[in-house]
């Protein structure tokens, strides 16, 4: 198995989920899409291919974000 981690940034990465998160949820507080885009970046860091982690990571966060927008 080819490892592909080569052009993967994980604080970019954190840094383009949050952009994408905070557009699609405004009222949502800064702390809490930063959190939940570390935690989602995070969990797929260590995959043996990144090409998808991004998206993988924008979608638990987009997730996690709403979920805590409706608990309130």
């Amino acid at each position: 198995m080819t490892k592909r981690s080569e052009g993967f940034d994980k604080d970019e990465t954190i840094a383009e989920v949050e952009e994408r998160v905070q557009a699609r949820f405004p009222a949502a507080p800064s702390d809490v899409i930063h959190d939940e885009a570390v935690a989602a970046v995070d969990k797929y860091a260590d995959a043996p291919v990144k090409d998808f982690v991004e998206i993988i990571a924008e979608r638990d966060a987009r997730t996690a974000v709403e979920n805590s927008l409706d608990e309130s």
